[in-house]
């Protein structure tokens, strides 16, 4: 068992999906999940975007509640990014499960040494700059992705709601 999510209860719930609007549309309508508020993930919003190890200008629309766990939306735009990864070979589905971290450092330090390395990651996408995501590469040993994540402080307003 590795520390970073050691006794961790998980913070998000993820799934990727092709039009965000119907998926938030199928979600609500089965469990309740809204209100929904939107962002835009890309180089405007968030530093350090990288995927595989190399910088990428990649961008997705997501669509996020305030329950808990949290459920997350995901529609890829452009760019190389794990969620057109996903899309391609899996279909819209469950994603990742994201937990809440003190270090995305010590995080993807652990995970790495127990060979499930970062496939993308970023930074500095709360409103006062501070946040941290890191995606591991679990999909053969869970059927999913895990991410770390460092919340910011508080997310800047968002860029739609659905």
């Amino acid at each position: 068992m590795l520390a970073a999510f050691a006794g961790r209860v998980p913070y998000q719930v993820a799934f990727v999906v092709r039009d965000l609007e119907r998926a938030v549309h199928d979600l609500d309508a089965l469990v309740g999940a809204g209100p929904w508020r939107g962002y835009v993930f890309d180089p405007e919003m968030t530093e350090g975007l990288e995927y595989h190890g190399r910088r990428a200008d990649w961008s997705a629309r997501v669509a996020l509640n305030d329950h808990r766990p949290q459920y997350e939306l995901i529609e890829p735009l452009v760019g190389p990014n794990i969620y057109s990864d996903w899309l391609d070979a899996h279909g819209e589905g469950l994603h990742h499960v994201g937990y809440v971290v003190a270090s995305i450092h010590e995080a993807t330090a652990q995970m790495t040494a127990a060979g499930h390395p970062v496939i993308q990651r970023g930074h500095s996408f709360g409103a006062d700059r501070d946040g941290a995501f890191a995606y591991f590469d679990t999909a053969e040993a869970l059927g999913c992705i895990l991410e770390a994540v460092e919340p910011p402080d508080r997310m800047p307003d968002p860029s739609f709601t659905l």
